[in-house]
């Protein structure tokens, strides 16, 4: 069983934990989500399962929407408030238009400092086991991107209390966005609620509970829940091979052009990758029909290289036919 699900994460279990609860009810040993959610948040977390888990690499690197709530005059070791109280101040003076003025300070490509408790390494060990044994280390900072940060509304009070929008690239962290938004203000602040609502191209609108997967497997297929491949890595381009060549694939054997079924299409395709990304080798995603399922599987991945200026090779990075077929 091969292909990507979009879970919603509830409250409570770690990412882990969901791919642990996948793996159960699906009876496959290769799953992985693809990107971290904290425990305390909920919302969209991508799953690889079987043989897509090898095709993760592409798609740990995709911006994520966030709906975060924030209180302000508390501060927690954790950054949200699951963790312990290290301070708290009262926070009456402060207005909707104080913390508007803060945002502008977060847009764009800014430094930022992962919260102790992450899952980020540091000379090779993962902060969080040691927050938890309470060893303190510099963590360093690393280059972030938000693309926008927004206040949908406030309530001003002791511990004052603010919704937010959130789009940023990868690797940014929600909680440490409130940690310094608190620090501009000088009054603290830390993750009340937090819902991820989009990773790349998968949105909250379309993702499904675990229990609902664990249902839909009792009485049918759980065909309906796999992501289209084409939707989940939108950002690379795809080309079909013949049904008839897909065992080149599997054995590993080059590929004509005469084996994808538009070759004209296809190198123009190509060509066209080629001249435009910005990788040194830029991949494509090859795909067959089935013709047992009438199903779009994917057979590998290739990337390209140019030989001279009229010519290139194409290489496998990744064969997914070895063995078992791929949804």
């Amino acid at each position: 069983m091969n292909g990507f699900l979009n879970i919603v994460k509830t409250k409570g279990p770690t990412s882990h934990d969901v791919v642990l609860e996948i793996r159960r009810i699906l009876d496959e040993k290769k799953v992985g989500h693809l990107g971290t959610l904290d425990p305390m948040a909920r919302g969209v977390l991508p799953v690889a399962v079987g043989n897509y888990t090898r095709l993760s690499e592409y798609l740990m690197n995709e911006d994520k929407e966030y709906l975060a709530e924030f209180m302000f005059g508390i501060t927690t070791d954790t950054g949200d408030m699951d963790g312990q109280v290290l301070a708290m101040q009262d926070c009456s003076d402060v207005t909707a238009s104080d913390v508007k003025r803060q945002l502008s300070k977060f847009l764009g490509k800014i430094k930022q400092v992962p919260p102790n408790f992450s899952a980020v390494h540091v000379d090779g060990r993962r902060l969080h086991n040691l927050a938890r044994k309470g060893i303190t280390v510099d963590v360093p900072s690393r280059d972030v991107e938000i693309h926008s940060f927004e206040i949908l509304h406030f309530s001003p009070g002791v511990c004052g209390q603010g919704i937010f929008s959130i789009h940023v690239g990868s690797g940014t962290y929600v909680r440490s966005l409130a940690r310094d938004l608190g620090e501009e203000l000088g009054c603290g602040c830390t993750v009340s609620y937090l819902l991820r609502t989009r990773v790349g191209n998968f949105h909250l609108k379309d993702a499904v509970l675990t229990d609902t997967l664990k249902r839909g497997l009792s009485y049918e297929s759980v065909d309906r829940f796999f992501v289209d491949p084409k939707d989940a890595l939108w950002r690379f381009p795809f080309v079909e091979i013949r049904p008839e060549s897909v065992e080149l694939v599997r054995h590993g054997a080059p590929l004509e052009v005469t084996d994808f079924v538009d070759p004209e299409g296809t190198l123009v395709l190509m060509r066209k990758s080629m001249q435009e990304s910005e990788d040194e080798r830029p991949i494509v995603i090859c795909t067959y029909e089935d013709p047992s399922s009438n199903a779009y599987k994917i057979a590998c991945v290739l990337s390209l290289d140019w030989i001279d200026k009229l010519s290139f090779r194409m290489k496998y990075e990744k064969v997914l036919v070895q063995g078992s077929d791929v949804r």
